[in-house]
């Protein structure tokens, strides 16, 4: 038997085990033996002419595929799965091509394949690994444990298109949480490390990267002293080694990390108290965290910086809702650099709804956080769902603001009609990791729409423009977008929409893409469908334009399992 099958049935006998005892015996009985939903997608991409510029394939095929089996209605084993020959070129090691595998039983928990768990935000935040994990939260104890080991990084050995090659990155972690009835508190451990032979650089070479380590320690308090009020504190410190190779007499482990010129040790931390009130909610913060603090196990960390907030939440008569903090912060906190700012720091929110139908928003804010910006060119240019799965574009943002504004007329049951608008300012700063894109940069966007629905021919059509200034000085860069789409279901099950988008852009080079799209979706006995996407893209600035893709979309959704009512497989009956 495969080894694979194994391991999950094994993991399988072991959750039953554990949670044996305290199983619902009446939920047990009533329950259906067993119960699987699913579905699977086969997506067909054929390009032409071939794209010069891009890693595009005349051909790519994407499988993919989900299933979830329920034993006894308490035994729950999540699966997915995906697989493509397309193949990105990226500066980051992320395959695509994965799968991932939850089982749990009432308060048990795991993971195995492409999985993320959170422990803080300091130490274990939404990072991805490849391996396995497990989450104890027993509802009448108070004690819960967490833990997870795998892979975040595969080796990728230095290639001149990349900016400096990767080691494979292992990593291991647990958290342990105490609740009781005025407080709960866990502690977390996290520990990184690259895998030194996983690659064979050249040490000479000045391209050469040391293997690096990381250890992070976490604690978190929640307490309730009072009714109605809460108190949280945040503690985690990370420890990074830049040269972790077996020539380096550092040995990365808690408590008996070496201190030399390689070695480098963050803190962070955050208390924070709230109070619910008669017209909402009160509440004051304190985050501190050092400068350079990162850890392996997540993403991205806002650095270098002290505040103290106010955080309030209250609703104003019947029509309006207003939230947000107002502060003080610090940044150079070790005077390393050579400017030191102060500043009010504030984030607020107000949502308005004055009369029917009509609904108001806005909001603005100087606190720095890290957001993903589409790029709209690359959005305008995609001609297939999957082209741009590769991208992670992520931005700090020191100031942000935006409004929208929506109304809604017409009688819904005949023909309805929506106008929208919406603008939108950013301000960036800092770095952008893995690229100087969108540094210290300022993104205007203003986007009018209008939609008009036929309820009795089941048409609707859609219009809008959108307006998108990028100032990165020197360089302007004035995208205009405009698009209209048309969608009828002419027939049972049978739905044909049209599209058409034109962007003009305007920057050290000047030039317009026009994509046109037309699709057709059907469904059949119930549970198939077919969707075919067919695209034209035109650039004036790049040769062999234009390019035509067609997409044609298979799905099957199933179900089976057997009843308990009479013992027999059922496949795609209902439950």
């Amino acid at each position: 038997m495969n080894r694979q099958i194994r391991f999950i049935l094994i993991l399988l006998v072991l959750t039953w085990a554990v949670g044996g005892q305290a199983q619902d015996v009446e939920q047990v009985v009533k329950a259906d033996p067993w119960r699987s939903s699913g579905a699977i997608t086969m997506s067909n991409i054929f390009t032409w002419p071939k794209d010069s510029l891009k890693t595009n394939l005349p051909y790519s095929y994407y499988l993919s595929g989900s299933l979830n089996t329920t034993f006894f209605g308490v035994v729950s084993v999540p699966m997915s799965f995906s697989y493509t020959n397309n193949e990105y070129a990226s500066t980051i090691a992320y395959p695509f091509n994965r799968f991932s595998l939850a089982p749990s039983y009432r308060w048990i928990k795991t993971y195995i394949g492409y999985s993320t768990m959170s422990f803080s935000p300091y130490t274990m935040s939404g990072r991805e690994f490849m391996g396995g994990g497990v989450e104890l939260t027993p509802p009448d104890f108070p004690l819960s444990f967490s833990a997870y080991y795998g892979r975040f990084n595969k080796a990728v050995e230095f290639d001149s298109t990349l900016m400096q090659p990767l080691y494979r990155r292992m990593s291991g972690g647990m958290m342990i949480g105490y609740k009781a009835d005025m407080f709960d508190v866990s502690v977390n451990a996290v520990r990184s490390a690259d895998i030194e032979n996983s690659i064979s650089p050249d040490r000479s070479d000045t391209n050469y990267v040391a293997p690096k380590g990381n250890v992070a320690l976490g604690l978190t308090v929640n307490a309730h002293p009072f009714e109605a009020t809460t108190v949280s504190v945040q503690y985690a410190t990370s420890i990074i080694d830049n040269n972790c190779s077996k020539d380096d007499s550092t040995n990365l482990s808690p408590g008996i990390l070496s201190k030399d010129d390689d070695t480098y040790r963050y803190q962070a931390f955050k208390v924070s108290a709230n109070q619910s009130v008669s017209f909402g909610t009160l509440g004051v913060s304190y985050e501190q965290v050092s400068p350079n603090y990162a850890t392996f196990s997540s993403y991205y960390n806002t650095d270098d910086f002290r505040n103290l907030t106010a955080d309030f939440a209250a609703r104003i008569g019947k029509f309006a809702n207003i939230s947000g903090s107002v502060g003080y912060q610090r940044d150079n906190l070790e005077n390393q650099e050579v400017n030191t700012n102060t500043q009010a720091i504030y984030n607020v929110g107000l949502q308005l709804a004055p009369i029917e139908r009509l609904s108001l928003s806005g909001s603005v804010s100087n606190i720095q956080s890290y957001v993903y910006i589409k790029d709209v060119v690359e959005k305008a240019t995609e001609t297939n769902q999957y082209q741009n799965l590769d991208t992670l574009s992520y931005t700090e943002l020191n100031f942000s603001t935006n409004g929208t504004a929506s109304y809604t007329f017409g009688d819904p049951q005949a023909l309805s009609q929506t106008i929208s608008t919406s603008y939108s300012y950013q301000k960036t700063s800092h770095e952008q990791k893995y690229s100087d894109d969108f540094t210290d940069t300022r993104l205007h966007n203003l986007n009018l729409s209008y939609q008009i629905s036929h309820s009795d021919s089941k048409t609707t059509l859609s219009l809008s423009a959108n307006f998108n200034r990028t100032d990165a000085a020197p360089q302007k860069t004035d995208v205009a977008t405009y698009s209209a789409t048309l969608s009828n279901s002419f027939v049972k099950n049978l739905r044909a929409s049209f599209s058409a988008t034109y962007n003009t852009v305007k920057s050290e080079t000047d030039y317009a893409i026009t994509n046109l799209r037309a699709t057709l979706d059907y469904s059949f006995l119930e549970h198939h469908n077919v969707n075919l996407n067919y695209s034209a893209l035109t650039n004036n600035s790049k040769p062999g334009s234009p390019q035509y893709s067609l997409n044609l979309t298979y799905t099957y959704n199933f179900s089976c399992g057997i009843k308990r009512t009479d013992g027999k497989c059922h496949w795609n009956g209902d439950f």
